[in-house]
């Protein structure tokens, strides 16, 4: 195995959404509070919060959202399931007086490396990507979790591709480098140590014995001796992201930019599990009134003309049917959600024919007058399987999926008929003068219009004409014109 190592400092802020110079997140214990994140550069993380009120009266501060970051971090994994099937993430909490939490995100790309053109290539095609993404990172390559994670902490991108090399990586960096525990820390450096490779030196018996059985297991794992057994991230059978805003948004505009981030995140989803989705729902939270009691939620559920997994397209629905909904009361929070999916259709291009193309802008022509005119507003025509003419087509909704092979005749069964039909049919005052084509057609007993008719085509004037004959009445009719 081939592990990339994600460090993510600010993962806590990055996970509230997109912030200012001026914001911070902040830690609660008991009646302390500390920065723990922050996109601003003169204040550190683990100052005080009191201390930054009084010296930038000017910065922001937002409470850590625990939830938040386990749907973005589920969100992340997403997209870097293209580098590899095997991926462990953690958010944990140091156990230094200020509790700084770390998060970590790993994937497995040895399994990949052909698959990119080699090492090289994947690592350019992953930061390329992870450059898009919105968030601040290390990452570094070895072949055990604990060294990725180091490196990756440390910054040293250089990967490690053989776990004999490992030794002589680790050997010169310092203790502090390992993720120990500050009482651990303080009794290695007590006794002289002061580098991973002198710690590793050292016989694990007696490390065991004084510091337990776990900080020897790091060891091992951290060098390849023993495996890391730590549970795999799987992607859930359904989809489901909530995102918070910092404040109320009372107009709809303001809702774009962070659906713009979701329905990325939902693309990469769909990308991880190579499937499309046709149906998705769009919940607004509302919050509670002024009198405290909860205001109902504003819930859109939105429909595609053909299931796709394109993230751009998804937004361009959303905002065609954000634009026409007048906001019953300021939103506090959105909820992204998708339960059925679909596998998308997939083209092959060609080099004389272009209807491909035309087909894809059809139906994103359908999808945005779905969304500014409604679903009702909006109808195709579909078959039904009835031998009556009149009765063998209906209306549709566009986005309704087609019916089955076995719900619906086939139209290479049929014999010619046209499609404009005369509803009712038009009686004649006498027979045809020249027919052909004969058909009959019998039929409806089983709801009480029972047809028995002759069909023929005649051709008067030019214009081909669909006429039968009434079988039990003897009368003729004309029921059908070809253009």
């Amino acid at each position: 195995m081939l592990w990339l190592c994600l460090h993510l400092p600010q993962f806590a802020i990055e996970a509230l959404g997109e912030q200012g110079p001026d914001h911070v997140v902040t830690g609660r214990r008991g009646a302390r509070r500390w920065v723990i994140a922050g996109a601003v550069d003169r204040i550190a993380p683990g100052t005080d919060w009191g201390t930054v009120q009084t010296l930038h009266p000017d910065i922001r501060a937002a409470e850590r959202r625990p939830r938040a970051e386990r749907e973005a971090m589920a969100a992340l994994a997403a997209w870097a399931y293209r580098y590899g099937s095997e991926l462990v993430w953690e958010i944990t909490e140091s156990e230094l007086d200020y509790g700084l939490p770390c998060a970590l995100l790993w994937v497995d790309i040895g399994s990949s490396l052909k698959l990119f053109g080699g090492l090289d290539a994947l690592l350019a095609d992953f930061d390329a990507g992870f450059a898009d993404s919105g968030h601040v990172g290390q990452r570094g390559v070895a072949p055990t979790l604990e060294a990725a994670a180091v490196l990756a902490r440390l910054g040293l991108s250089r990967p490690i591709c053989d776990v004999t090399e490992l030794p002589a990586v680790l050997d010169s960096l310092p203790l502090a480098a390992l993720p120990l525990a500050p009482k651990v820390q303080d009794a290695l450096k007590a006794v002289g140590l002061s580098t991973v490779g002198e710690l590793l030196a050292l016989p694990a018996a007696p490390l065991a014995k004084r510091h337990g059985p776990a900080f020897t297991l790091y060891l091992d794992r951290l060098l390849g001796r023993r495996p890391d057994v730590r549970p795999r991230y799987r992607l859930p059978p359904k989809y489901q992201r909530r995102f918070d805003l910092l404040g109320e948004v009372e107009h709809s505009e303001g809702l774009l930019f962070p659906l713009q981030r979701m329905t990325r995140e939902l693309g990469h989803f769909l990308k991880a599990r190579d499937t499309g989705l046709q149906a998705f729902r769009l919940t607004l939270n509302h919050g509670r009134a002024s009198g405290g009691k909860p205001q109902p939620d504003t819930v859109l559920d939105l429909r595609l003309a053909s299931p796709a997994r394109d993230a751009e397209r998804l937004l361009r629905v959303l905002r065609e049917r954000l634009g026409r909904l007048p906001l019953p009361a300021p939103v506090r929070s959105l909820k992204l959600a998708a339960e059925q999916f679909i596998e998308p259709p997939t083209g092959q291009g060609d080099l004389f024919d272009s209807h491909a193309g035309d087909d894809e802008a059809w139906g994103q022509l359908v999808e945005k007058l779905i969304a500014r005119l409604g679903a009702d507003a909006v109808t195709a025509l579909g078959l039904i399987a009835d031998h009556r003419p009149e009765r063998s087509w209906r209306l549709r909704a566009c986005d309704a999926p087609p019916p089955s092979p076995s719900a619906a005749p086939s139209l290479a069964e049929l014999p010619p008929r046209p499609i404009w039909l005369i509803d009712p049919p038009k009686p004649l005052p006498t027979a045809p003068a020249r027919i052909a084509g004969f058909e009959r057609l019998e039929g409806g007993w089983w709801d009480g219009d029972d047809i028995q008719r002759d069909y023929y085509r005649s051709e008067v004037q030019g214009s081909g004409l669909w006429v039968y004959r009434d079988r039990r009445s003897e009368a003729w009719f004309l029921h059908g014109v070809w253009a």
